[in-house]
C-alpha cells in the first residue's frame, strides 16, 4: 500500500527492543507516559499502539476524531503496569478530560499488534465503556492492560486510549470498499441505533447499506434508522473517501452520529478481510469442463491447451465476432491445471456495458458483419466438416503403432497432431456459434453409451471396447497415463437413430469426437516416450512423463543424460473447483465474479422433485448435484429425477442427453455442491432455470415430475468446446 510520510509510522515494526536503554519502558527511558492525541508524538505506533496512532494521524488530517489521551507503552511496560496515582501525569489528563470524574470515559486498548495491514486483531483486546470516577478509571486501565496477556503468538506491548463517551443517535461500521467483490466503486455500511459496539460485538445484525462512492443508495438489507437520510449517507461516503486518501487505501472504520448530527470517526484500520480486487475479463470452466473435468498435468496442458486457444482465436477471426485488436489476448487460461475460457469471447455472458457504448457504432456493426458471415457459412458448414472429418480419419488410420516409431517421429507426431487439433477446435467453436442451445442432435456420448452397453452384454472388457469402439472415448476425459475406466452403463441402451438431427449439430459432434481421438493419440505418443525415458533411467515411472513440460520432454529425449534424471513425482493435491465465473487479481488470485440473476440456466425443460445426492452410483430416482457435466455421468443419467450442476454448457453432451431423456436440468448454480446436502428435498425447474429447496411442511406446487413436458427456456448464445 503506498504510504506518505505521515502514514509511515503506522507500518513500523510491532514493538521496541526493550533491551535498548532508550526503549519505552526501559530503565531511564525518557519516553512520555501519557500523550494527547493532538501531539505529534501520538503518531508513533510503538509508543501509543496502532489504534491511537491511526486516530492521531486522522485528527491531524482534519477528520472528525473525538479528542483524548493515551497511556503509552512506556507506562504500561513498566514493572507492575502503569499504576496511575493521584497527582501524576495520567491523573492530570484524566482530571482534565473527565471534568474531575463527572464525565464518563471510554477506556480502550491500543496494541502495537492490532489494526495493521496484516491483521486487525479485531475483538481480541478489552474496551471498557461508561467509566466514571477515578477508582473505576484505574480499574478499567488495569483490565485493558491485562487483556493483552495471551493474545497472539508473541505478547505485544499495549497502550490505553482514553476518550470521552460520546452520545450516539446511530453508529456502525463502514468498509471503504465492497468486501465481497473488492470493488472500490462501492462501500458497505452496517448500522444500528445507538453506539456501534452492538454491531462490533455481534449482539445485533443491524442494517446493511451498499453505497456508491458518492453515497447513493444501491441496496439495503434491513430497516434504515430514522437518523440516516441522504445527507448522512453523503457524509459517510465523504468520510470514507477522505480516510482512504489519508491512509492510502480504503479503510475499515467505526463511526457514530451524535444527537446534533455531528459525524465522528471512532476507529480506522486497514481492511484485512476483503477479497482481492480484480478487473478485466471474466473466465469460467463451463464450456470446457466437460472435456477437461479434472486438473491437467504440465504435459497435458502443453499438448492440448494451445491448440484449443488457437482454434478459438481462429473461429473468432473467421466469424468477425471480435475486433482484430482483441485477437491477441489470452482466451484460455489454467489455474493449477484447471482450464477456463473467456466467457465474454464465447458469448456465454455479455460484456459489461460502459457509459460510452451506446455512442460507439462498432460493436453493432461487428455483430451485423459476423451475422452475415456466419449466415453465409452455415449452409456450407456440414459439407466443410464432412471433408475435414474424412481427412482427419484418414490421417488417424495412417498412424502406425507408436511403439514402432523413433523418438524423432513421435515428437513429429505430437507437433502434427497439435496442428490438426487446432483446426478441429476452430470448426467446433464455429459450430457452437451456429447452434441454438436446444438444437436436437445425437451426441457422441449417446452413441458411446449404446456401444459400451451392447459390448458389455457381449462380455467384452473395457480395453476391448475402446479398441473395437473408439467412440466410447467420448465417455472418458483425456489423460496421459493409465486410461480411465469406462463408466457404468444401464442395460439395453438403444442406439440413437439420428432422425430429425440438426445437420450442424451432427457436424459439431463429429469434430468433437475427432478432437477426443487426437487427445488420445497424443497421450499414447507421450506415454511411449515416457516408457523409453524410464528404460533409460531418466524417469522413475513412465507415467511421470505427464509432469514434464513439452520442451523438457524434448530435451530429455535428445540428451538421454542420466544426470538429468527427473525425481519421482508425488501425487499432486487435488485442485479446488473453479467458480462458474471469475476474474484474476493482479497477483493471480481468483475473484469470483458476480453474475446476473439469469446466470442460472435451465438446459433441459421440465420440473421434478426429489432428494439430493452427490453420488452418481446411487442416484436413481434422485436429483444429482455435481460440480460439472462430466461425460462419465452419462450412464447414470437415464434414472435421474433431475440434474443440477455448478458449471456447464447447454451444448454439452450431458445437457443434450438430459433433453433426450426428459430429465430436468439446471446449470450455473453457484455453490450447489455445498448449498444442497445429501437428503435435501429440492424442486428442479429446467424450464425456468431454478432450483428450490423444499422446506419442512411445504407441499410444493403441481406439475412436478413432468420431465420433458416443460416449455423451452429460450435461446442461449453459447459455444461449447471439447472432445
Amino acid at each position: 500500500m503506498p504510504q506518505n510520510d505521515a502514514i509511515t509510522p503506522l507500518t513500523d515494526s510491532p514493538g521496541p527492543d526493550r533491551n535498548r536503554p532508550d526503549a519505552p519502558g526501559a530503565e531511564g527511558s525518557r519516553e512520555p507516559l501519557v500523550v494527547r492525541l493532538d501531539e505529534p508524538v501520538a503518531s508513533n505506533t510503538a509508543l501509543v499502539g496502532a489504534k491511537a496512532a491511526n486516530l492521531a494521524v486522522a485528527a491531524r488530517a482534519g477528520l472528525p476524531v473525538i479528542p483524548g489521551f493515551v497511556i503509552t507503552t512506556a507506562a504500561t511496560g513498566r514493572p507492575g503496569g502503569p499504576e496511575p496515582t493521584r497527582g501524576d501525569a495520567i491523573y492530570e489528563r484524566w482530571h482534565e478530560l473527565s471534568d474531575d470524574g463527572r464525565r464518563p470515559l471510554a477506556v480502550r486498548s491500543s496494541s502495537v499488534a492490532e489494526d495493521s495491514a496484516e491483521s486487525s486483531m479485531a475483538g481480541q483486546y478489552l474496551s471498557v465503556l461508561h467509566v466514571t470516577g477515578w477508582d473505576a478509571f484505574v480499574e478499567a486501565v488495569g483490565k485493558v492492560v491485562a487483556s493483552a496477556a495471551g493474545v497472539g503468538p508473541v505478547e505485544a506491548p499495549i497502550a490505553v486510549l482514553v476518550q470521552p463517551m460520546a452520545q450516539a443517535r446511530v453508529g456502525g461500521v463502514m468498509f471503504g470498499l465492497d468486501p465481497l467483490t473488492g470493488s472500490r466503486s462501492r462501500m458497505l455500511v452496517s448500522m444500528t441505533d445507538g453506539l456501534p459496539e452492538a454491531i462490533v460485538s455481534g449482539q445485533v445484525t443491524g442494517t446493511s447499506l451498499l453505497l456508491t462512492r458518492r453515497g447513493r443508495l444501491k441496496s439495503v438489507d434491513g430497516t434504515v434508522p430514522a437518523a440516516v437520510h441522504a445527507r448522512q449517507r453523503g457524509q459517510l461516503a465523504r468520510l470514507a473517501r477522505r480516510t482512504a486518501r489519508v491512509f492510502g487505501a480504503p479503510q475499515d472504520m467505526e463511526w457514530l452520529i451524535e444527537p446534533d448530527g455531528t459525524l465522528r470517526l471512532l476507529q480506522s484500520r486497514p481492511i484485512t478481510a476483503a477479497v482481492p480486487v480484480a478487473h478485466g475479463r471474466v473466465f469460467g470452466p463451463g464450456p470446457v469442463a466437460e472435456t477437461f473435468p479434472e486438473p491437467l498435468s504440465h504435459l497435458e496442458l502443453d499438448l492440448w491447451v494451445p491448440p484449443l486457444e488457437d482454434g478459438l482465436r481462429e473461429a473468432l477471426r473467421l466469424s468477425g465476432a471480435t475486433g482484430r485488436g482483441h485477437l491477441r489476448r489470452r482466451f484460455v487460461i489454467d489455474v493449477e491445471g484447471r482450464v477456463a475460457v473467456d466467457l465474454e469471447a464465447l458469448g456465454v455472458i455479455r460484456p459489461r456495458r460502459r457509459w460510452w457504448m451506446p455512442l460507439d457504432p462498432r460493436p453493432g456493426l461487428r455483430r451485423l458483419r459476423a451475422a452475415w458471415r456466419l449466415g453465409r457459412l452455415r449452409g456450407a458448414f456440414p459439407a466443410i466438416v464432412g471433408d475435414l472429418v474424412e481427412e482427419v480419419d484418414a490421417d488417424l488410420r495412417a498412424v502406425p503403432d507408436p511403439a514402432t516409431l523413433t523418438d524423432h517421429q513421435l515428437h513429429l507426431l505430437l507437433a502434427n497432431a497439435r496442428t490438426t487439433l487446432r483446426g478441429v477446435h476452430a470448426h467446433e467453436v464455429l459450430a457452437g456459434f451456429f447452434l441454438d442451445a436446444r438444437a436436437t442432435a445425437t451426441t457422441g456420448a449417446a452413441v458411446a453409451l449404446a456401444a459400451v452397453s451392447r459390448a458389455r452384454e457381449d462380455g467384452m472388457t473395457d480395453a476391448e471396447i475402446v479398441s473395437r469402439h473408439p467412440e466410447s472415448l467420448a465417455l472418458v476425459p483425456p489423460a496421459i497415463g493409465s486410461p480411465g475406466a469406462l463408466p457404468p452403463t444401464p442395460a439395453y441402451v438403444r442406439l440413437p437413430t439420428g432422425e430429425g438431427d440438426d445437420p450442424v449439430a451432427v457436424a459439431r459432434e463429429a469434430v468433437r469426437l475427432r478432437a477426443r481421438w487426437l487427445h488420445e493419440l497424443t497421450a499414447q505418443a507421450a506415454m511411449e516416450l515416457g516408457r523409453r525415458l524410464a528404460r533409460h533411467g531418466q524417469l522413475h515411472h513412465p507415467a511421470d512423463v505427464r509432469h514434464l513440460t513439452l520442451d523438457r520432454l524434448r530435451e530429455l529425449t535428445i540428451s538421454h543424460d542420466l544426470a538429468a534424471t527427473v525425481a519421482a513425482q508425488a501425487p499432486a493435491a487435488r485442485a479446488t473447483a473453479l467458480p462458474a465465473a471469475f476474474r484474476l487479481s493482479a497477483d493471480g488470485r481468483i475473484v469470483a465474479a458476480q453474475r446476473s440473476a439469469g446466470a442460472t440456466q435451465g438446459v433441459s425443460p421440465g420440473r421434478a422433485r426429489g432428494l439430493v445426492t452427490h453420488d452418481p452410483s446411487d442416484a436413481a430416482g434422485r436429483v444429482l448435484v455435481v460440480d460439472t457435466l462430466d461425460p462419465a455421468l452419462a450412464g447414470a443419467l437415464p434414472g435421474l429425477a433431475g440434474l443440477v450442476s455448478v458449471t456447464g454448457s447447454p451444448l454439452s453432451h450431458l445437457a443434450i442427453l438430459a433433453r433426450e431423456y426428459g430429465i430436468p436440468a439446471v446449470i450455473g448454480v453457484a455453490d450447489a455442491a455445498t448449498t444442497f446436502a445429501d437428503g435435501d428435498e429440492v424442486i428442479v425447474d429446467g424450464s425456468a432455470g431454478e432450483v428450490e429447496r423444499v422446506e419442512d411442511g411445504d407441499t410444493g406446487d403441481g406439475d412436478i415430475g413432468d420431465g420433458g413436458a416443460g416449455n423451452g427456456a429460450g435461446k442461449a448464445v453459447d459455444a461449447e468446446i471439447g472432445g
